[in-house]
């Protein structure tokens, strides 16, 4: 068997990002284990290590598949992921095979098998995401995973269609374009739909274990009357292909599922699979000028979807998963379809790594700035006790009566200046209290549920955009007005700190800036996207009361979410400032007792003196060494 054939790329590099994280998440936990037994404060360090471990145990790979019907998209999933059964797995063939949008993944904590949500759920209200919580209106089928041709059976249904009238099949989202009106000719009683709205493929498989998530939207109805899937599932995806036919070219409707959901996204993530390219094989042509009607046919297709060529890559899906059931490298190498799985490997897994590494690198950074503050604190203060008990050597008694008395009033003071910090948490509580009302998640619900009854109370869905916009513009000034009122916040923590540094001899840093721009970008992104979605060429649509409330319902989660993360981002990075302060009062209360308790057994015998300059010494050596062995376990974790 040849290995080139055996090991697709793509999945050889999934694996291999899979070992990586699970290699970054052990060595997260081996150092949240040793500074467990180090005697740090872990209070700003542990949260933000245990928030990269939930991010690495939690993060799945999601690659969407988006298509017209009959450019091969079943058959490339097929080539890429299952060739390995020996046979196709997903429905493909001539005409129309997979009918409704599908995730395909693994997930033991979830029902095994295929879930199918029927498509009469368009006329209620939940969302995707909301009915994904109610088990009991999917249709179940087992998935025989042992059984390639029962499997490939089973996954059929995802083909299911149903004759509805065309009035009822408007209502839920169909024949809205004028030119599907005018293929079904005349008077029509009946159109064929798709019997589902959306499935849930939980499947056991090597690769789906990993991590990866694989989202299949077949044609522009299913893509366009799912606002949850245009606006969220595939914006959010690691990478999108969006599979074209070399036999046909961009055709309208794939040029409207372009223009209308993928091209507004459109980035480096997003690659073009020109597939069925061996139709341009031509036994009677010379392999020159093959390759110059397949690079017209690449130059062609990216001015037309305005990308670089170098994101364009003809394949056959069709001769890829035929050499890789053979074992045939040579038909695996002309079909084109190891430079795509190299393109998504670096959009699936090397540009992945690296994010979620430079998010750990930032973490790391911080956790060892805290606790490397710590062990100086601490190393000053066993030197300067050290100094104060060598000192006392060859000291008559009344010296070290004198040092008690000295201290006992140092920790009296220290004990009464504790009401400055009592009142700085008051304060501090009262502002966030008024930030978080700023961003609170029921005045985006209320926002949205708003602009639903203006809506809904309207003749004629028009003035959309206008209501949309004065919609995003009030919300936009919670966010800046949010950041307005972290300033305010870390204003006021820098100038307390600074009172406290100076009054007991602290070195608690000043809060960092906070900024939300990556919030309010990605705020701009969903009114961007929902603004150009909910305009002309859905007007139709618009008319459904069930269609915009989908929409306005996806628009609310969304949003609320988003807020929501903001909050929780401001709590993180206030507690982590206020627990500099909290440590450091607690470390200067030890220290004042651990001194007195000192210096009252020396009072009490002479031999306690000696002992106490030796352990201090011994307390400085293990600092030293602790910190060098933070060093080290910190760099373990950051190694590549």
């Amino acid at each position: 068997m040849n290995p080139l054939v055996e090991s697709p790329i793509l999945t050889a590099g999934l694996f291999d990002y899979a070992e990586w994280r699970s290699e970054r998440l052990e060595r997260i936990r081996d150092l949240l284990a040793w500074l467990d037994e180090s005697g740090l404060q872990l209070d700003q360090a542990r949260p933000l290590l245990l928030q990269q471990q939930s991010r690495l145990e939690n993060d799945r790979m999601t690659l969407a598949f988006v298509a017209e019907f009959s450019r091969g998209k079943s058959e490339l999933i097929n080539a890429i992921f299952f060739s390995g059964h020996g046979q196709r797995i997903l429905p493909a063939g001539a005409g129309r095979t997979t009918m409704c949008p599908m995730e395909l993944f693994s997930d033991p904590s979830q029902p095994l098998g295929l879930r199918l949500l029927p498509i009469e759920t368009r006329m209620q209200e939940q969302t995707l995401n909301q009915w994904k919580s109610s088990p009991g209106v999917w249709t179940q089928i087992d998935l025989p995973t042992q059984d390639a041709q029962g499997l490939a059976q089973a996954l059929s249904h995802l083909s299911d269609t149903r004759l509805v009238p065309l009035q009822q099949a408007q209502e839920l989202g169909f024949f809205h374009d004028g030119a599907e009106l005018q293929e079904l000719g005349g008077k029509v009683d009946a159109v064929e739909i798709p019997k589902w709205r959306h499935a849930l493929v939980n499947f056991a498989h090597p690769l789906l274990d990993q991590g990866l998530t694989i989202l299949d939207t077949p044609g522009l109805n299913a893509v366009g009357a799912e606002p949850e899937l245009t606006l969220s599932l595939i914006p959010s995806a690691n990478a999108v292909v969006f599979v074209l036919g070399a036999d046909t070219g961009v055709t309208r409707s794939d040029l409207d599922i372009w223009t209308r959901h993928i091209g507004p996204h459109s980035g480096k993530r997003t690659l073009v699979a020109l597939n069925k390219v061996d139709v341009l094989w031509d036994p009677l042509r010379s392999a020159d000028e093959v390759d110059a009607s397949i690079r017209r046919q690449i130059r062609t297709t990216a001015e037309t979807l305005q990308l670089p060529p170098d994101r364009v890559f003809p394949v056959s899906a069709h001769k890829a998963l035929l050499a890789r059931i053979r074992h045939d490298a040579e038909l695996l190498g002309q079909s084109g379809l190891g430079q795509l799985e190299n393109a998504l490997n670096r959009s699936a897994n090397l540009d992945r790594r690296r994010l979620l590494q430079g998010n750990l690198d930032d973490a790391l950074q911080q956790v060892q700035s805290d606790l490397e503050r710590q062990l100086n604190l601490q190393s000053q203060d066993a030197q300067g006790q050290l100094e104060e008990l060598a000192a006392l050597r060859g000291k008559n008694a009344g010296m070290v009566t004198l040092m008690l008395q000295r201290l006992s009033a140092e920790r009296t003071e220290f004990d009464s200046g504790m009401a400055q910090v009592l009142a700085l948490r008051t304060v501090n509580g009262r502002l966030m209290d008024k930030l978080r009302a700023r961003l609170a998640a029921r005045i985006v619900q209320d926002e949205v549920q708003g602009l639903q009854l203006r809506l809904d109370a309207a003749l004629l869905k028009i003035g959309v955009r206008g209501e949309l916009a004065q919609m995003f513009s009030s919300l936009r000034e919670r966010l800046q007005g949010a950041e307005a009122d972290i300033e305010e916040i870390r204003q006021m923590l820098a100038a307390a700190f600074l009172r406290t540094n100076a009054e007991f001899g602290f070195t608690v840093s000043a809060p960092r800036i906070l900024r939300l721009g990556n919030t309010l970008l990605e705020f701009d992104r969903i009114a961007d996207a929902y603004s150009a979605h909910l305009t002309g060429v859905n007007w139709f649509k618009l008319q459904s009361g069930a269609y915009i409330g989908r929409t306005l319902r996806a628009l609310s989660a969304r949003l609320r979410d988003l807020f929501e993360r903001a909050v929780r981002d401001v709590e993180n990075w206030d507690q982590s400032a206020m627990s500099q302060l909290d440590a450091q009062v607690r470390d200067r209360k030890r220290q004042l007792n651990r001194r007195l308790s000192t210096l009252q057994r020396i009072e009490l015998t002479k031999g306690t003196l000696q002992q106490r300059i030796a352990e201090l010494q011994d307390q400085i050596a293990q600092i030293d060494t602790l910190r060098q062995s933070l060093t080290e376990r910190i760099a373990r974790v950051r190694a590549a």
